[in-house]
């Protein structure tokens, strides 16, 4: 399945903006691409894939647990990694820029990371290696749809389509995908575990950002409750003082009991930090 990618003002020619690359999806092309070149130039690309890409028995039997992250850098063909890098470049870019490269990292290799997971998990005896970043590309593909539902994709480069309908309709050919028995190539499960994944931590993100905006709400409201209590007893300990002090000009020193000579002490205090007034 082809998508090129276009914006409201694809029309007009292509700005700077939209073929730019951020620096994180920059790098994780020039990765993949290079990683995948000296594969095809070594000769060992079998041995390669046993050993680096996702073999559910070994990691299980094994404990070779690197595989869950090195499978992501390691494509089977040309077309695989094209389309890949090209979905990579789509949905990653704007994302980065919206979020920032640390958290973009962190929301790429826990898709990539947890799909291959659940995709042990699922087919834990099975010894075909699976190699690719589609579970992490498919989770980018969730939080796409989520963050610019729409935006418009060109489908084959010719039918526009809604970011939010191709995700569905993804989403939809992986589910029923990976219930069909039928053989493929394809590890269908690894993309619906991406998507499920990415699902799930937008939604945990979304949910904690409320729950910071709450704190910081209430938060607030009590330093605005604590300044204005401050405030009044502040309003109150003046009034008191003024009064003591009107009789002290009218009556003299003499005049004021105990009490009212230490409230004006212990008001001096309180009012002027343990500091006499300018």
């Amino acid at each position: 399945m082809k998508y090129q990618y276009t914006s409201p003002g694809f029309k007009k020619g292509a700005s700077r903006s939209s073929i730019s690359i951020s620096g994180g999806v920059k790098f994780l092309l020039i990765t993949n691409i290079v990683i995948f070149i000296l594969m095809e130039l070594s000769g060992e690309k079998h041995f390669l894939f046993r050993s680096f890409g996702l073999v559910p028995n070994v990691v299980w039997a094994k404990f070779k647990i690197w595989q869950l992250f090195t499978y992501l850098f390691i494509h089977g063909d040309w077309l695989h990694i094209l389309l890949n890098m090209f979905m990579l470049w789509v949905c990653g870019k704007d994302l980065e820029v919206k979020w920032g490269g640390r958290y973009f990292f962190l929301f790429y290799f826990i898709c990539g990371i947890g799909a291959g997971f659940i995709t042990v998990l699922f087919d834990i005896n099975s010894f075909m290696p699976i190699v690719g970043a589609s579970g992490a590309i498919y989770g980018l593909l969730i939080a796409y749809g989520f963050t610019y539902p729409n935006r418009i994709l060109l489908l084959y480069g010719l039918f526009p389509i809604k970011a939010k309908y191709i995700v569905l309709g993804l989403g939809v050919i992986a589910f029923f995908a990976s219930m069909s028995s039928n053989q493929s190539n394809i590890s269908h499960i690894t993309h619906l575990s991406g998507m499920l994944i990415g699902f799930v931590f937008i939604c945990f993100s979304l949910n904690w950002n409320m729950i910071k905006i709450w704190y910081l709400r209430l938060k607030l409201k009590n330093i605005s409750q604590n300044i204005s209590d401050i405030n009044n007893e502040t309003d109150r300990i003046k009034q008191r003082v003024d009064e003591i002090l009107d009789k002290l000009n009218v009556s003299g020193w003499e005049s004021l009991t105990k009490q009212e000579e230490n409230y004006l002490i212990q008001a001096s205090k309180k009012l002027f930090d343990n500091r006499p007034p300018n």
